[in-house]
């Protein structure tokens, strides 16, 4: 394919359609072929087809096919461009074609008649009117056939593909909404070559495509990782019945109130842990196929994954938070819990009684290689440049998403990857890891916390400078996984009247004043 510079008369668009600044052309390449049957070298991994050009990652615009008629013809593109990621030196994703409303409208009239639409009615209606299109029915009587639930229609990512040949996705931009929290990417209305780049990024930081959604990108991507036992790592599982308490581990959500020498202090600092449940992933030991009920006389093993039911623990200590953070519905006094808060119980010196188990005898560190992938394809995209801090921002919904839905009933349970033990085990985890620090920074500096959440340590001092204020260590400040930065602060005079836990609206014990924090420098 000759490739050439977009029309001087075309508009530049958004990936979405609005007007967009116009942009420095790339110097125009051709695209790299594979070998029959190699892996790669691929050109990209996806492509953004316009009204004025199909955009590639590197900024190249390509003039549009002769032959656009049907979805056919737009999975030929993704063949002719050779589009795909190698995410081994034997294996490959399919390339992607990400198609823009615009491109949707004018090139084959597709178009939802209401932008009020909410996201679900939109993708109902896209649907719907591909059905008996030329788009969908001149691709089915040429020989292609698609994926998806519906048959005949293609939906926001439909796989298409010809006899023997590869599938390849299509993927409709008009069913995305680019709602910053699950499209960082697509936040600020990029125009379709800054897209194209920011998931090309994406997909070279961690060795694999974004495909999909946010959690069948972690799950494709844990499942790459594993080579062995794969099947068996990832087969839904049914639930035993601790697995079944929804929030059987959870996060610390704490306050205390401040001593005498803390409340005159000037400033309040709260500081993020990094990634707290992804960091918690890294050789953690997760079950693999059923557990095994022990009930009667039961002996901790730290290396056995699973639920241990123990009698309620006292704690005395009211500089921090209670270390098991039990739940306070726990029948009979007594509470089922997971492994890392029973090991962090241990090196407190808590030893509850065990009443029964369920325990994996069959375990593994099934994550570990997912955690290395993500953990690098951050710190590869950890840099000040807007596009990489989105496809950094984007790799953030991957992992987090795929760690809150191992418990999801409404998409996950009886499919591959369901099994809210994991879940509860990264939870707990993380609360352990959380409490070993702050009761490290107590035991070193004689500092304790005002608050604690799930990510978030908050600080007295009289030092303006949130990171000269840090508490802890140096090496455990910084912006990678585990490590603390800071968050925001505030003056101790206007924060107090969150500091209580005996006010009539902080009677659950839980910090409520995180919010009211600054993220602009104190004076």
């Amino acid at each position: 394919t000759d490739t050439a510079t977009p029309p001087a008369a075309a508009e530049p668009k958004s990936a979405h359609g609005r007007a967009k600044a116009p942009e420095p052309s790339a110097p125009a390449r051709a695209p790299r072929r594979s070998p029959a049957g190699a892996v790669g070298p691929f050109t990209a991994a996806l492509a953004v087809l316009h009204t004025d050009g199909v955009w590639l990652p590197d900024g190249t615009c390509l003039p549009l096919p002769e032959r656009l008629e049907h979805a056919g013809h737009l999975a030929e593109l993704v063949h002719e461009l050779n589009l795909g990621t190698a995410t081994s030196p034997r294996t490959s994703e399919p390339g992607q074609l990400w198609v823009t409303p615009e491109a949707l409208l004018e090139l084959f009239d597709l178009n939802p008649e209401s932008d009020e639409l909410d996201p679900a009615a939109w993708l109902g209606e896209m649907s719907a009117q591909t059905s008996g299109s030329t788009l969908v029915d001149g691709a089915l009587a040429d020989g292609w056939e698609l994926g998806g639930r519906t048959a005949g229609q293609l939906s926001r990512w439909t796989r298409i593909w010809k006899g023997d040949r590869r599938g390849v996705f299509i993927v409709l931009m008009s069913l995305i909404k680019a709602d910053p929290s699950t499209w960082p990417t697509l936040a600020d209305d990029p125009s379709p070559a800054v897209f194209a780049r920011r998931m090309q990024l994406l997909a070279d930081a961690m060795q694999f495509p974004f495909k999909v959604s946010a959690q069948t990108t972690g799950l494709d991507l844990a499942s790459a990782c594993r080579v062995k036992d794969r099947k068996e790592a990832f087969a839904p599982s049914d639930p035993c019945p601790p697995a079944e308490i929804p929030n059987v581990e959870a996060d610390h959500n704490w306050v205390r109130k401040p001593t005498s020498d803390e409340s005159r202090m000037r400033f309040v600092h709260a500081f993020d842990r990094g990634g707290s449940y992804a960091g918690a992933v890294a050789g953690l030991e997760m079950g693999i196929g059923d557990p095994e009920h022990v009930d009667g006389a039961v002996v901790f093993d730290k290396k056995l994954p699973g639920y241990w039911l123990i009698d309620r623990e006292s704690w005395e200590d009211w500089r921090v938070p209670h270390p098991l953070n039990l739940r306070a519905d726990a029948n009979d006094g007594q509470v089922w819990v997971t492994t890392p808060t029973m090991e962090i119980a241990s090196e407190l010196g808590l030893s509850p009684t065990i009443h029964q188990a369920w325990v994996w005898k069959r375990h593994a560190r099934v994550l570990d290689g997912w955690y290395a992938r993500v953990r690098d394809a951050r710190a590869a995209l950890d840099t000040e440049d807007p596009d990489e801090q989105a496809a950094r921002d984007q790799l953030k919904t991957v992992y987090t998403r795929l760690i809150g839905n191992f418990g999801s009933e409404a998409l996950w349970r009886g499919r591959k990857g369901y099994a809210p033990e994991r879940r509860h085990l990264i939870v707990a985890k993380a609360r352990a890891n959380l409490t070993r620090r702050f009761m490290q920074i107590g035991r070193d500096s004689g500092v304790w916390p005002l608050a604690v959440t799930a990510d978030t340590l908050l600080y007295a001092s009289d030092e303006p400078d949130p990171v000269k204020a840090w508490p802890g260590l140096d090496k455990s400040y910084g912006r990678g996984f585990g490590q603390f930065r800071w968050e925001a602060s505030g003056l101790m005079s206007e924060h107090l009247q969150y500091l209580d836990p005996e006010l009539d609206d902080m009677r659950s014990g839980r910090w409520l004043g995180k919010s009211s924090l600054s993220t602009e420098p104190l004076e």
